[in-house]
């Protein structure tokens, strides 16, 4: 599980480096005003609708022919890595014009989606025990704050050092250096993680085309778009907060540094927990901590010390907010393995990726229009208007979100104890001599008011009754 998980170390580097700077790479370094800035994001938008689904038919394809998801990750590492790698040197390279930009970012986004979709879904079979997903779920959230530290401490001053002293060189080679970072991350991560479990199983009527109908879906798609657009806005925003609200450039540093310690403790804190409480009243939680956060960041715009404090918090609730969504989704799998009879895996992450990503470049792409119809001047000192647009986006969106989220995942009940009567069920299922169809769930007609399960185990109306409780109804979410 821990070297399942390290691959997060690698994937974090780029891909949440990319989202924090990248806006800002194309404004203040590369010069492009707001509006161009957030087209181009709006083409990665588009961009990633279809390669999270192109990388999940890929993977689909090689599965059939004898090759997994590691296989996926280490074919796809070295070009996603050497795609980052030129974005930041672009600049260096006098590369300015959008087409290449777009080449550019439409090449890294493609491929990391090769890398990503397989390894989200190889966490479906990782472990099947819904503890064990939730510890596995802060595995992968402590290395990828692990890599929020290096984002902090390097990749986030070089870019606003590029911004303002036009220090080209130093940024391209950043980039050169995580790009190999990530690759060398990914090859050690699927080589020391070893076989796949699941085998044939897993695969077993996996598809693309997931059931957009069911409850636990549409609940697990209207989280992905939150967590996508609402919640990461205030990294988005910290460089412009610190740059032109707070006036303090210098500052970023240490509010990223201030972020990624509460993670830190939020990675140890919520992962002990997931073994007493379920995941949804965790993420609600996290969502809570981090709406405190917010409103305390924004009372103390002016109290350098508060400002660390309200960073500090959001970083401890946003350790919940993206680190259990994921075990959510596995379990989501298996629900809807349940409820209709086929296990829709690679499916399934492909769908909450394209979601979560899409969302997110949307997010950004919100952000850079924004900014341009209040006015914004890259370098310059701006006026009230544009600041208080900087603290709504940077603030009011993810507190927004915070409160969606917590209102949705009132509807998501299933616990470890009914998860693992849902999995019991399955296995008894699956040693059934029939296969199961989609129409019946898993169920056939028995005498008088029972139902069989296809293994032959008869079931009475109060034992039907019961099962519909703890698996049906709390595994979806109920509108």
């Amino acid at each position: 599980m821990l070297a399942y998980a390290s691959g997060n170390f690698g994937k974090a580097l780029l891909f949440s480096g990319a989202d924090l700077t990248i806006l800002f790479l194309l404004t203040d370094v590369l010069g492009l005003d707001g509006a161009r800035a957030a087209g181009l994001m709006l083409f990665a938008v588009l961009g990633d609708l279809v390669f999270d689904l192109l990388a999940a038919r890929l993977v689909l394809r090689w599965r059939a022919a004898g090759r997994g998801y590691r296989w996926a990750i280490a074919f796809a590492a070295i070009p996603c890595g050497a795609a980052f790698a030129l974005i930041y040197a672009m600049p260096a390279l006098g590369l300015h014009r959008g087409w290449m930009l777009a080449t550019a970012i439409l090449v890294f986004r493609g491929a990391y989606a090769v890398v990503d979709v397989p390894h989200n879904a190889l966490m479906a079979q990782v472990s099947r025990d819904s503890r064990a997903r939730g510890r596995v779920s802060g595995y992968r959230l402590f290395f990828s704050t692990a890599s929020a530290l290096a984002i902090a401490g390097v990749l986030t001053p070089l870019v606003q050092q590029a911004g303002h002293a036009r220090q080209f060189g130093a940024l391209a080679l950043t980039g050169i250096g995580a790009g190999l970072a990530f690759a060398l991350t990914m090859l050690l991560c699927v080589w020391a993680c070893g076989g796949q479990r699941g085998g044939a199983t897993a695969l077993r009527g996996d598809c693309i085309a997931v059931p957009l109908r069911e409850p636990m879906v549409l609940g697990m798609g209207a989280l992905a778009l939150i967590t996508g657009f609402a919640m990461p806005c205030f990294g988005r925003m910290l460089m412009y907060l610190g740059t032109y609200v707070i006036a303090r450039p210098g500052a970023v540093t240490l509010l990223l540094g201030a972020m990624t310690v509460g993670q830190f403790g939020g990675v140890l804190g919520w992962t002990a927990l997931t073994h007493r409480f379920g995941k949804s009243q965790l993420l609600a939680a996290g969502h809570a901590v981090s709406a405190a956060g917010l409103l305390v960041f924004a009372l103390c715009t002016a109290w350098p010390v508060g400002q660390m404090a309200g960073a500090a918090l959001i970083g401890f609730g946003f350790a919940s907010v993206f680190m259990l969504p994921w075990g959510l989704l596995a379990d989501a799998v298996d629900v809807v393995e349940w409820r209709h009879g086929r296990r829709y895996e690679t499916g399934l992450f492909a769908f909450y990726l394209v979601l979560v990503k899409a969302s997110g470049a949307a997010s950004t792409a919100m952000i850079g229009w924004v900014l341009g119809a209040l006015g914004y001047i890259p370098g310059a000192v701006q006026p009230t208007g544009v600041r208080l647009g900087m603290l709504g986006l940077g603030l009011g969106v993810p507190l927004a979100g915070a409160l969606l989220a917590m209102l949705l995942l009132r509807r998501f009940t299933l616990g470890h104890a009914q998860h693992a009567r849902l999995l019991r069920a399955l296995a008894r299922r699956q040693a059934g001599a029939e296969p199961v169809s989609g129409s019946n769930l898993g169920f056939e007609k028995s005498s008088g008011d029972g139902v069989t399960l296809a293994g032959g185990r008869a079931l009475s109306a109060q034992a039907r009754h019961s099962m519909s409780r703890s698996i049906a109804a709390p595994a979806a979410v109920r509108s």
